[in-house]
């Protein structure tokens, strides 16, 4: 049984030798095919002729809205505060010549019409003197006398006509006693704060019924017709901003629009974001803007002379950029004179150059490409 098995096993053995020699023997006969020659890889690239131009251009930035006119109110005599005609509150708005803030006056009030009653016991008895001794001048200071009125500013004094007539009046304390009552009127005047412009008020500090002391800052107020756009810019940006250039400010998103106009560019730059100022001034109109919100500029008209537009995105390097020259990339480097959000004008290179006008990926120079248009 044990031999039968053994002469299984050689015969299957002697069985797959013969048909590996067959295999090689057989294999030997055939002819390998000749070579294919590798074929040429040919990339597309879109790609058009440098032309240059004079180019006119513009560009977006952000910036933050403020007033130019923006007050602080400081109450220039003490005493109580009162009720206006408008709430001293954050947030009001007024209009020009609200009263803001009425600091109480009935003391100082009171006071100057008790100099004014004493003026006119003085006038009343030099008129008889000025009857006999200044004739010529006696109507004048009659009809003064009569236009004072208690509760009114005193009116002008009457013209002085010779040295004699002013020494009289000196020594009657007329001219001085004159200058004290404006004084005192003009003083009157600060406890009442008018509003100089149509705004809001912004801070307030103090309430109505605290006492104000003499410098004490009650509140902020701004101009809310009169506004400005702050605009950091790059100092390489500045150079096409001039005085005067006009401007399209938008909101943030897009649903509002308002003219503007370049007012002023600051001379220095900011050590904190290395970027120089430029100041919008915004002709507002009923649509609301409000100090602190962001808001788009759009400076236009910019002139550009003897360069190309192209996307930014097939520039690399900052300044590199592929040409094609006898069907292979070739890199260049080009002038830029100005950058854009998604294009950038340039020179340098010489015209009737096909440029590649698409970012080209994993590309380098010596490809064989074919220009699509």
């Amino acid at each position: 049984m044990n031999k039968q098995k053994y002469i299984i096993i050689i015969a299957g053995a002697a069985i797959i030798i013969f048909s590996i020699l067959s295999m090689k023997l057989l294999s030997g006969f055939k002819e390998n095919p000749p070579p294919k020659p590798p074929e040429e890889s040919i990339r597309f690239v879109k790609a058009k002729p440098i032309k240059y131009s004079n180019l006119s251009t513009s560009f977006m930035a952000s910036g933050r809205v403020a007033s130019k006119s923006e007050i602080i109110i400081s109450a220039e005599v003490s005493g109580k505060i009162l009720d206006g005609t408008v709430p001293f509150k954050e947030g009001q708005t007024f209009k020009t010549g609200d009263l803001l803030v009425k600091i109480y006056d009935n003391e100082a009030a009171l006071g100057v019409k008790s100099q004014v009653s004493s003026f006119l016991t003085q006038l009343a008895g030099i008129l008889p003197d000025m009857k006999i001794d200044f004739p010529e001048s006696y109507e004048r200071w009659y009809g003064f006398f009569e236009n004072i009125k208690i509760d009114k500013d005193l009116p002008s004094l009457p013209k002085i006509s010779t040295t004699k007539e002013k020494v009289f009046l000196s020594s009657k304390n007329i001219l001085s006693n004159y200058y004290s009552i404006k004084s005192s009127e003009s003083r009157l005047k600060k406890h009442s704060i008018y509003a100089p412009f149509n705004g809001v008020i912004t801070q307030v500090n103090t309430q109505v019924g605290a006492i104000a002391n003499i410098g004490a800052a009650l509140g902020k107020i701004i101009n809310t017709a009169s506004l400005e756009l702050e605009i950091p810019l790059e100092a390489s940006e500045t150079k096409w901003i001039n005085l005067g250039d006009n401007v399209i400010v938008k909101d943030e998103n897009n649903v509002h629009e308002w003219k503007g106009k370049v007012i002023r560019k600051a001379e220095n730059v900011n050590e904190q974001t290395q970027s120089i100022s430029v100041y919008v001034s915004i002709i507002n109109n009923s649509k609301p803007i409000y100090k602190g919100q962001y808001l788009k500029a759009k400076f236009l008209g910019i002139p550009l002379t003897n360069v190309m537009e192209m996307p930014r995105n097939a520039v690399f390097n900052s300044n590199e950029v592929f040409i094609v020259q006898d069907s292979l990339l070739t890199k260049t480097e080009i002038n830029v004179v100005k950058v854009n959000e998604k294009t950038l004008f340039f020179n340098g290179v010489k015209e009737n150059t096909e440029l590649v006008v698409e970012p080209l990926i994993n590309a380098a120079e010596r490809t064989k490409v074919k220009i699509v248009r």
